[in-house]
């Protein structure tokens, strides 16, 4: 923007004329450089209104109503956002024992709720009535990003601590935090039997932890398959391997499970000829070399890649397609069955019960 100086040029005009009885010139005013202004910065100030932004502040929840099965847990919940900036990110729940510590972790999904509103949200997750075996209380939170576990409890909102009933937890229940890592020689493994189920591609692991560390434990279990060649590819190497659970044990505790196995590629089963099951509180990206628990097991004989098109029918269970047919696809040739529901062998002749007298014959008679 320009700024008009016509009166400065007069007065020096005037002033060079007058060189003798002031005995110096005057010198033209120099333009101001000029740089790019924003126009909505020149608005706004032109305006009288001070550039503001967006004010995050933690979500609240409300209305929280928890309805649990054998298998699920569903989770309604009210979030409420009282800034100005819109909230996104994941809703998360975790379980938590009687010390605070987090058992388990699970997200709800994915959550958006603009500034200055609220909005009901309503998830089903996987949660098995076991996972719930020492819970005393049930945390709810958001994080800004889209991981639950390791984040920040209060972060991106207000933690609403309940009951496992749903309702509000006690006031001095502890606040909640996570154990750390697993150590080596703080959880014995043993008891790993692999076999095969009945469907052909179903394959089940049964193996028992013992906590034998002072502290809560938790770890994810995984198992890596390994063929002849040990040295293989990082990308065929995960082909014969399985996240399997997060488990948690409380110290000195002794638990069995049994959970199904799943390679990426099920006909790899006859590649593998031994496995590794372990623990590492890092996941499973991690190599079973460095893992705090691992046992190495033989795979069983009996254990191998399904048949191609599933498993092979028995005797009584075969049939030929072209033989099979039904009422509606071909019409019987019996006669159809009358009103009062009697078949060919209710039939009966009425003469049989009641015999009639011989019609007189044609033939002629002796007189």
């Amino acid at each position: 923007m320009m700024r008009s100086d016509w009166r400065v040029r007069a007065l020096c005009a005037w002033l060079v004329g007058s060189a003798a009885l002031w005995g110096a010139g005057c010198k033209k005013e120099q333009p101001r450089a000029s740089a790019p202004v924003d126009a909505g910065v020149v608005a706004v100030a032109q305006a009288g209104v001070p550039e503001t932004k967006p004010v995050a502040k933690p979500l609240k929840f409300s209305g929280v109503t928890l309805k649990r099965n054998p298998y699920f847990v569903n989770v309604t919940y009210t979030l409420t956002n009282p800034g100005t900036a819109q909230g996104r990110g994941e809703a998360c729940l975790a379980l938590l024992d009687e010390r605070g510590f987090v058992t388990h972790e699970r997200s709800l999904g994915s959550i958006t709720v603009k500034g200055g509103t609220d909005d009901v949200f309503n998830d089903n997750i996987y949660l098995p009535e076991e996972d719930w075996d020492s819970v005393l209380t049930v945390l709810l939170f958001t994080v800004k990003g889209m991981r639950c576990e390791g984040a920040d409890f209060q972060a991106a909102s207000e933690p609403l601590r309940l009951r496992a009933t749903g309702e509000p937890a006690a006031a001095d229940a502890p606040a909640p935090r996570r154990p750390g890592a697993l150590e080596p020689e703080e959880i014995e493994l043993s008891g790993v039997t692999l076999w095969q189920g009945g469907e052909g591609d179903e394959y089940q692991l049964r193996y028992t932890l013992k906590n034998v560390s002072r502290r809560r434990i938790n770890a994810q279990v995984c198992v890596q398959g390994y063929g002849e060649d040990e040295d293989v590819s990082e990308d065929r190497a995960s082909v014969l391997a399985n996240n399997l659970s997060m488990r948690s044990l409380a110290a000195g505790a002794t638990k069995t499970f049994t959970e199904r196995v799943e390679l990426a590629d099920s006909q790899r089963w006859d590649e593998v000829v031994a496995l590794d099951l372990f623990l590492d509180a890092r996941g499973c990206e991690s190599k079973p070399e460095k893992a705090p628990v691992r046992l190495r097991f033989d795979k069983p004989a009996t254990v191998h890649a399904p048949l191609l098109g599933g498993p092979p029918l028995d005797e009584r269970d075969a049939f030929d397609p072209e033989e099979e047919t039904t009422e509606e696809d071909e019409p019987s040739a019996e006669p159809a069955e009358d009103e009062t529901g009697m078949d060919e062998s209710d039939a009966y002749d009425p003469e049989d019960e009641f015999p009639q007298e011989p019609a007189p014959s044609d033939e002629e008679t002796e007189d």
